[in-house]
């Protein structure tokens, strides 16, 4: 997301954030048959599966291009796998500032100031019955400092960590309705598109500010994972495409696992899908806010694509610090959000 000193918030704040009642949304669960399925078959996000996967998030920094980094990459495709989701690395090439640059902070006065790079997008499709796809992003990669440990536990942890258990709950429910074929819910839902997980790589900056790269090298240096990534779709005749399905909306999550949890649906989400999610809200604190922030959205929405971008930009106090620990972390608010998630997915699109 949009990386600076805090003094730039308040110009985007000039609107007081506002929240829509779950009760009066005209959006509300349009399941038809599927909501008379039996509740004991629903499948919820698992507290301990979110706990384990943030404990492995924040064992060491992994900055994009790090030895560890590609280590996580790899343990995360593999659980995808299992989970039985047909998944992929996607290898990009993209430049950077190079920090051992001696105007850069490093020493070596023979360095180049910018270097190529490859960085790994996760990549992850669990099939649908309906032509179309769903893209659910978030960044996996964690920022890269000098002078402290920083693991970026809701920073690239919380949403990454929310979209590993998400995987689990969508294999889980195909499951289900494959073996219920005659209780199966009216089609034409979310979840009946193809679904795409994609884990960015390289959304932070490499120097400490968020438009330093630009400003001093010309080069862009944040969200390069989403950039490579939707670089990659096709304009075909029924619209943008991801493996040959009309995407029908990107939803992008960042930071959404802080104890004091407040997220927000920020400007230029699509309005109808922010209602519909909204509609499904029940403890979970997130509302519609005048909120401009640049993140791994803003590839997906210069292409025309409908999209939702949901982040805690409240609970900064720990932003890029070494506090960004696991301290901070609300394994229950992730779980709880990731369930209205599901049962966003389970609505008429």
């Amino acid at each position: 997301m949009f990386k600076s000193s805090g003094s730039w918030l308040l110009p985007f704040c000039t609107a007081a954030v506002f929240s829509v009642s779950a009760n009066a949304s005209p959006f509300d669960n349009n399941l038809g048959s599927s909501k008379n399925l039996v509740q004991s078959s629903v499948v919820q996000f698992s507290v301990p599966n979110i706990a384990h996967a943030m404990q492995r998030f924040t064992r060491a920094p992994h900055p994009m291009a790090s030895s560890e980094q590609k280590k996580l990459a790899a343990e995360i495709k593999a659980d995808l796998v299992k989970q039985g989701w047909d998944a992929q690395i996607q290898k990009f090439k993209t430049k950077i500032p190079n920090v051992a640059h001696d105007k850069l902070g490093g020493k070596d006065k023979n360095a180049a100031p910018v270097k190529e790079v490859e960085g790994e997008n996760i990549l992850a499709v669990s099939k649908g019955s309906e032509r179309c796809m769903l893209v659910i992003g978030g960044h996996y990669d964690t920022k890269i400092y000098k002078d402290f440990k920083f693991v970026g536990a809701n920073d690239g942890g919380s949403s990454t960590a929310a979209m590993q258990e998400l995987a689990r709950v969508i294999s889980q429910i195909r499951k289900q309705e494959s073996s219920m074929k005659a209780a199966m819910p009216e089609s034409g839902r979310f979840l009946d598109c193809s679904i795409a997980l994609a884990f960015f790589d390289g959304e932070e900056a490499t120097l400490p500010e968020w438009s330093d790269g630009d400003r001093l090298l010309g080069i862009q240096d944040n969200i390069h994972g989403s950039r490579a990534f939707a670089a990659t779709l096709e304009r075909k005749f029924d619209g943008i495409s991801y493996q040959n399905l009309p995407v029908k909306a990107v939803l992008v999550l960042d930071m959404i696992g802080h104890k004091n949890q407040n997220l927000f649906i920020t400007n230029g989400s699509h309005p109808l899908l922010a209602q519909k999610l909204l509609s499904q809200k029940t403890t979970t604190k997130i509302a519609l806010a005048n909120v401009s922030i640049e993140d791994d959205h803003l590839p997906f929405a210069q292409l025309g694509l409908p999209f939702l971008h949901i982040i805690d930009w409240t609970n900064l106090s720990e932003w890029h610090t070494p506090k960004d620990s696991l301290d901070i972390i609300s394994n229950q608010h992730i779980a709880d959000f990731g369930d209205m998630l599901v049962r966003f997915l389970k609505q008429k699109r």
